[in-house]
C-alpha cells in the first residue's frame, strides 16, 4: 500500500512539473512601444470569434490580410470599422496579455485597458499575427514565374505524329 502511495505522489508531482513547464512555454515577454513590457500568450482567430466581439467585416479585413502576407493591416480598411477595430485590438489585448493582469480600469494590481495606447495594441495584434509574417519572403516570390516553366530554346511547341508500321498511328515523336 506505501508504494502505491509513494507512486501516486511521484506521479501527481511529475503532473505538476509538467503542467508548469507546458504553462511556461506558453508565455512570453513582448515589450511594447510605450516602453511598457507585458507577458503574453498566443491566441488565435477563432479564440477572437469565440468572444462573440469579432465583427465579420474585420474578420473580413483580418483574414484579407493574412493571406497577403501583410505586416500591417491596410490604414483604410480600418477607417471603415474603426470602432469594430478598437474593440477587436481591446479584446485581443485582455485575451493576450497575462501580466500584469488586465482590468477595465487600472490599480496598483491590474493594468487598465486604456492605459494601453493604440500603438501597443497593434503592437500585441503584430506580435499575434507574427507567423503570417515569416511567410510574406515566400509570399513575396509566389508572383514570380518559375524559371523551369519559361518557353524557351529547348522547349518545343508542336509535336509530330509518326505512323510506324506494326503501331499504327499510336506512336510520338517529338519534332
Amino acid at each position: 500500500m506505501n508504494e502505491q502511495l509513494n507512486r501516486l505522489k511521484q506521479a501527481q508531482a511529475a503532473r505538476r512539473e509538467t503542467l508548469a513547464q507546458f504553462r511556461a512555454n506558453q508565455i512570453k515577454e513582448l515589450p511594447l512601444p510605450s516602453g511598457t513590457v507585458v507577458f503574453v500568450k498566443d491566441v488565435t482567430m477563432t479564440d477572437l470569434m469565440l468572444t462573440g466581439k469579432l465583427p465579420d467585416n474585420l474578420l473580413d479585413v483580418s483574414q484579407e490580410a493574412a493571406s497577403q502576407g501583410k505586416e500591417n493591416i491596410d490604414l483604410k480598411m480600418i477607417a471603415k470599422g474603426g470602432p469594430e477595430f478598437k474593440i477587436m485590438l481591446d479584446t485581443l489585448a485582455r485575451l493576450c496579455i497575462v501580466e500584469p493582469p488586465i482590468a477595465d480600469v487600472g490599480d496598483d494590481d491590474h493594468l487598465g485597458i486604456d492605459e494601453l495606447s493604440s500603438d501597443d495594441k497593434m503592437a500585441i495584434f503584430n506580435w499575434v499575427n507574427r507567423e503570417v509574417e515569416q511567410l510574406k519572403s515566400f509570399r513575396e516570390g509566389e508572383i514570380e514565374p518559375v524559371a523551369i516553366v519559361q518557353p524557351g530554346d529547348r522547349v518545343r511547341t508542336k509535336t509530330k505524329r509518326a505512323v510506324h508500321s506494326g503501331n499504327g498511328d499510336r506512336a510520338v515523336e517529338p519534332g
